[in-house]
Order: structure tokens, then sequence, then C-alpha cells
């Protein structure tokens, strides 16, 4: 008995000893300062996030804020040295060094002269040979200010070649100019002034000058250099060729294409373009007119494919050669860009030796910096009362060289870090060189010095908008109607496997993905494409016709199912309808599309197909964005109160019925935020475009064709764009704008779930 009536108080539960009142305050003490202290860490946590990304946005502002700033011009200095000066000679050429210290100076007399206005000394120099009464009538300068050439009242064409030769010595910079003067050329038989010249390389490397006679005829002088044969070198042949038939008197000249032809600027305002293969028979190819008023300037830009003209009423504007709008016809000049006009006649030019900016002077002293490409006004004052006969831009484009009309020299600094960037070039179409109309395109590099740059943000923005259409147009559907059968028709013990799969599959790296559907997906999908096509059609078809059939039986025989295992009756039907398509492709292409459906394709449709294209990229990063939008789509329609759903098939509907009508719009608010979030991920995505796709930044919404986003455009590019350069804050912007689309989408998104929730939470 004992025994039993201990194990009975054993047994019997415990009373628990309540805490005394020290007790209690000791606790709510120490639950509030724990309290406290979580507090203080969420609000640390969620200012630091908010700071992260303040200060994000303030280094992409500090970075993309030069891309904006205007050309800052320094102040004006005369430094015409002093023995000009006082013998007021007539200054025909001047250039200067990259670091802006040493002048080159040729004057009238023919004397060619270096000197130092840092220090005010005059460096070496060298005198052209002229002789008796031999003056000159014309001059000539490359676009690199180191090749010069002047004509003469005798037919006589010099030419010459300057090198500053820089070296340092103890860390100070010395200069040891040189000059290469090669025989004069007697391009007039009889010795007659030559108007205008012009001097050009040919492409065996020889030499190619022409000349506007007294007489108003065009004269050509070549020298040709023979390759050296194993037995014998090469020999120096001349030859000689002329234009007498012009339709008016020519005023400027200048060499095009490498010396293999030249166009001539009219004074009634045409501009004639001839073919020079052979130098005793110009051919004429192509007569444009340029202006109604009188040609006053005639110059290339770098790489000597736009043509400057300048006219006597102010007028600027670029020609180059293009097709027809359209593309086709022949190669013609075509006014491509017209710029800011000046008050008077242009009378001088210079063109970057960098890039395709270019200065004009006219004859009331105004001096303007333009931007070709962007049709870009830089910078326009007057800044002397004479007219500016002589510009000159420095090789770094850090300062320009300014002659007027009363031999004064002027040095005017000048800071042009970013001439590319405008809006324009980021956001309108632009007329590049070589193409028959204005167009979007981006395109930062090229294979060569005289590369125009072409910044054009909108095909990136276009191809990642494409990106993201087309992957989700693949993943949306999948992922919610995924997500509505597993938590509303799928037995838990199937679905407790499923779920997780699915969560596991979101942790993929991206890297993987894009590198299976790149290397491996693409090439395999190429050759059963039509079979793909197929299965994309008939599986879904084929899973909605047999869910019909299955309404159809019997309810005694559905019953004699469990409930949920028509499923795996309809996945093997489903797997086989996909294998009989892929199977059956090449069927499919000989039957329907004449044995070549990517040939069909572009001959019938106009359609052309890339390996990597927006259909591999949809199918690759919709399996990317699948298990995110259809793991948070199924948690917000699990979490529909299961009353609702009882009180609907308690009224009479089918499971069906309530899920469409009862639980998918009490569910919205959390599926729309679920598709948000895919979309965020697809915008975003890197990787799988980088190695899926093309990589090609062209406008077409084709799904056979390839994209770039601005994404994998900043992976591709930042890596060789020189840090502080054009192209480096370009990237920036671009990943400003990246963030700014995902923001704005993100905050719309949360802004239309708060009024769908606002509406169905009341159910």
């Amino acid at each position: 008995m004992q025994n039993t009536e201990s194990a009975r108080q054993k047994m019997a539960p415990q009373k628990s000893k309540k805490p005394t009142g020290k007790q209690s305050a000791r606790r709510w003490r120490k639950r509030k300062v724990m309290d406290q202290i979580a507090k203080w860490i969420v609000h640390a946590g969620g200012s630091l996030i908010i700071a992260s990304v303040a200060g994000l946005l303030l280094l992409f502002i500090i970075v993309i804020w030069p891309l904006w700033q205007d050309t800052k011009v320094g102040q004006l200095q005369e430094i015409t040295p002093e023995n000009m000066a006082k013998a007021n000679k007539n200054i025909i050429a001047i250039s200067a060094d990259e670091y802006e210290k040493v002048a080159h100076i040729l004057t009238s007399d023919g004397a060619i002269t270096f000197y130092n206005f840092e220090v005010n000394e005059q460096l070496a120099g060298a005198n052209l040979a002229f002789d008796n009464d031999e003056k000159i009538t014309s001059s000539w300068r490359a676009n690199n200010a180191q090749s010069f050439a002047i004509g003469t009242n005798q037919g006589r064409v010099f030419h010459y070649s300057i090198h500053f030769n820089t070296r340092y010595n103890d860390g100070q910079r010395s200069y040891h100019p040189t000059v290469d003067i090669t025989d004069p050329i007697a391009i007039s038989a009889n010795g007659e002034h030559l108007n205008e010249i012009a001097v050009g390389p040919t492409e065996e490397g020889g030499l190619i000058v022409a000349a506007i006679s007294e007489a108003g005829h065009i004269l050509f002088y070549g020298k040709h250099e023979s390759e050296d044969s194993f037995f014998d070198e090469g020999e120096e042949t001349e030859s000689y060729g002329l234009i007498d038939d012009l339709p008016a008197k020519p005023q400027h000249i200048q060499f095009g294409e490498g010396g293999l032809s030249i166009f001539i600027s009219l004074e009634n305002g045409q501009i004639l373009k001839y073919k020079i293969d052979d130098l005793t028979t110009p051919d004429l190819v192509d007569a444009i007119q340029a202006s109604e008023r009188q040609i006053t300037v005639l110059g290339f830009l770098l790489g000597q494919r736009s043509l400057v003209v300048g006219t006597q009423s102010g007028d600027l504007s670029i020609w180059f050669e293009a097709f027809d709008p359209d593309g086709s016809g022949p190669r013609k000049l075509r006014k491509a860009h017209t710029f800011t006009k000046h008050a008077s006649p242009i009378i001088s030019f210079s063109s970057s030796q960098r890039n395709r900016t270019f200065l004009a002077g006219s004859e009331d002293g105004v001096l303007s910096i333009q931007h070709a490409t962007n049709e870009r006004l830089l910078w326009q004052d007057k800044i002397s009362p004479n007219p500016l006969k002589l510009l000159t831009m420095t090789p770094k484009n850090t300062g320009i060289l300014i002659v007027d009309s009363k031999n004064s020299i002027f040095h005017l600094p000048m800071d042009n870090p970013h001439p590319e960037a405008s809006f324009s070039s980021f956001f309108s179409k632009i007329w590049y060189e070589g193409y028959s109309k204005p167009e979007y395109i981006w395109q930062s590099s090229g294979g060569s010095d005289d590369f125009e740059p072409k910044l054009s943000l909108i095909p990136l923005i276009f191809g990642t908008f494409k990106g993201t259409f087309y992957a989700l147009l693949f993943a949306l559907p999948i992922a919610i109607l995924s997500a509505i059968y597993v938590s509303q028709f799928m037995h838990w013990s199937v679905k407790n496997f499923v779920k997780p799969s699915m969560e596991i599959m979101a942790a993929l790296p991206s890297v993987v993905i894009g590198f299976i559907g790149g290397l491996w997906l693409a090439p395999r999908i190429q050759p059963i494409l039509p079979g793909v096509i197929a299965a994309m059609i008939l599986v879904p078809a084929v899973a909605v016709f047999f869910s019909f059939l299955w309404r159809k039986l019997p309810d005694s025989f559905q019953r004699s199912f469990p409930a949920g295992s028509e499923t795996f009756i309809l996945a093997p039907l489903v797997l086989l309808t996909g294998y009989l398509c892929i199977t059956g492709s090449h069927f499919l292409e000989s039957s329907l599309f004449a044995g070549d459906f990517q040939h069909w394709l572009n001959s019938t449709a106009q359609v052309s197909y890339d390996q990597r294209n927006a259909f591999v990229v949809g199918l690759v990063m919709g399996f990317a964005v699948i298990p995110i939008i259809f793991t948070i789509a199924e948690d917000a329609l699990s979490n529909v109160p299961r009353s609702l759903s009882a009180a609907s098939l308690a009224l009479g509907a089918t499971p069906w019925q309530t899920a469409w009508y009862i639980v998918l719009p009490t569910a919205s608010p959390g599926i729309f935020s679920a598709a948000m979030i895919g979309l965020g991920r697809a915008v975003g995505e890197t990787m799988i475009v980088l190695m899926a796709t093309g990589n090609t930044p062209v406008m077409d919404w084709n799904i056979f064709n390839g994209f770039r986003t601005l994404s994998a455009n900043i992976a591709v590019e930042i890596p060789e764009a020189p840090m502080g350069g054009t192209l480096f804050r370009t990237l920036f912007f671009a990943a400003l704008l990246l963030f700014g689309m995902t923001f704005i989408v993100n905050t719309g998104a949360e802004l239309v779930r708060q009024r769908v929730q606002k509406k169905y939470g009341k159910l």
C-alpha cells in the first residue's frame, strides 16, 4: 500500500512554484533589455541597407557626372615669338607637340622654326630651298600635324615632316626637333601658280600629290616603288595626271580612301569625286550639290571618311558615302550632319587626332568646337577681332593653337574628355559613318584608332526587355499553373517531395545553367528545332485533352484510383508525346519545310536563325526563374484560409471552380509579387544571357536571333574599359539605368500588390 501511495504521489502533477515579485521584475527587465537590443539591431540593419543603397547611388553619380559636363576652355594666351612679331612674318602652318610646350611654325619665306613658348626659346629649325622669286601660294597639313606640304608660284611642291623628339634626362623633359625635307616636286610643267595642294600616301607606300593650277586644272603626281625581288631592288616610278574638263573653277581638293580617290569642291558649291587608281585616266564617280554658296573649307575628320564642308554663308555640314536608306543603290556622298551656323564665312578648320571633334573658325573671329557624331556644339565664342586663318588642335585634345590674320599666335587650353557623351548619343538615332541612315547602334571599340564609337544604350535596353519577355513567356505559365496544381490538387505525400525539389533548383548557380544552355543545349536544339517547336505545342495540347477525357470518365472509375494518381498516368503520356516529337523532327522537316527548316525560315518568313538565340535563353533562363515564382506563388496559394475553400465546396462548387474563383483571387497579391520577383531576377541576369546568346546588340524581336542586355554588356565591356574614360563612365550609366529600371518595376509592383491585397483582403 505504501508503495502504491508513493507511486501515486510521484505520478500526480507537481504544482509549479510561483515566482516571487523580485523574480518577475528581473525577468521583465531582462525581456525589456533584449527587446530593446533587438530593436536597435533591426534599426541598425535597416539603416545600413539604406546607407548602402544611397552610397551606391552616390558612387554612380560621381562616376557618371563628368559625362554631362560642358567643355572647359581656359584663358586665351598670346605666344607670338618676339622676332616674328617684329618682322611681321606671314605664318603659313603651325602645330604643337603633345605636351603643348613647343610649336612648329612655317612662315612665308620658307623658314621652319621650332619655338618653346614655355621658356620663350627658339629651337633649331630648317629652311626650304626656294629658287629666285619663288613664293608660297598654298599649303597642306596632314591630320597628324606631322606632315606638311606647300605649293609655290613656280609649280613646285615641297613636302616635309617634323619630329619633336622628346627626351627625358634626370626627370627633365628636353626637345631635339628635326625636319625631313624631300626633294621638291615639279608638278606643273609650265611653272603655274599652285592655288591649292593635297598630299596623300598610296597603298604601296608611295606618295601622291594633287594641285589646283592657276588655270583651274587639277594636276597629279604619283611616285610608286615596286617591290623588291630576289635579284633586283625595287624601282621608283613616277606618273602624272590631269583633269582639265571641270564644269566650274575648283576651290579645294582632298584625297580619300588612302589616295585612291580625290574630292574637288567647285566655286558653284558642287563637290566632285574622282577615282584615281590610274592617275592618267581619272574617273568621275560622283557629283553632288553640297551648297548654293561657295565652299570655303573642305577637310576630312579622323579616318578620312567624313568630309567637313564649310561655306561662305557660315554653314557647316558633314558628308560621307553611304547607300540609299533602304540599303540599295550605289554608295554616294550624302549629307549626314548639320552643325551650328556661324555668322560669317568659315575660313579655317582643324580636326582632332583622337576622336570626331573638330574646330571651325570664321572671318569675324569666332571659334567653335563641335563634335561630329552627335552634332553637339561643345563651345563657341569670339576670341579675336580679326579673322582666324589657321587652327590646330594639339595631339591630346587639351589645347588649341590659333593664328589670326595679323599673324598673332594664341594658345587656348581646353578640357574636353568626353565629347562623345550626350543624351542624343545614348538615346537617339545617330547617323554613323558608312551607314545608310540614322540607327541605334552599340559598338564601343573597333580594330583601328580612327574607329567611331557607337554608344547607343537603346539596343541594350531593348535586349534586356527582350530576354526578360521570352523568359517570362516560358516561365510564368508553367510556374503559376504548377503552383496551383501542387497547392490545390496534388496529394500531400507527393507535394512534400515536389516543393523541396523546386526550392533546391532555385539554388543552382546561374553560371552552371548558362554553361549548360550555351554549350550543351543550344547546339542540340539546332538540328531538331521543328521537333522542339512541335513538342511545345503538342505536349500542352495532349495534357489538356487528357484532362478533358478524364473528366468524362464515370465517377466510379475515377474513384477506383487514389486522389492525385492521374498525374502518374499523364506523365508517361506527356513524355511519350515529347519523345515522338523530337525523334520525328527530321520527318517533320523533310515533309513540311523542304528538308531545311532554317532555310525555309529565312526564305519564306525572312527570319534568320542564330544558334545562341532568344529561344534558348527563354528556355534556360525560364528554368532559372521558375523555382522562384513557383515557391512564392505556392506559399501564397497554400496560405489562403481553408474556410474559404470549404465554404465554396459546401455550396456545390467543384475543386477547380474553387481554385479559380476563390483561391486564385485571394492569393493574387502573393502571385503578383512572385511574378515581379521573377521579373527582377530575369532583368538582372548576367551569366545565362552572356553564355546562351550570341551577345549581339541588335534590335529585333525575332526569337531566333541573339541580343545583348545591360547586365551582360557591363560584364563584357568593363574589364577592358580604361578607368575614367568615356566607355567606363557609360557602363556605370548603364548600371544606373538597370538599377532604376528594377527599382521602378519593384516599386510599381508593390503599389499594385497593396491595392490588390486591400481589395481581396476582406474576403
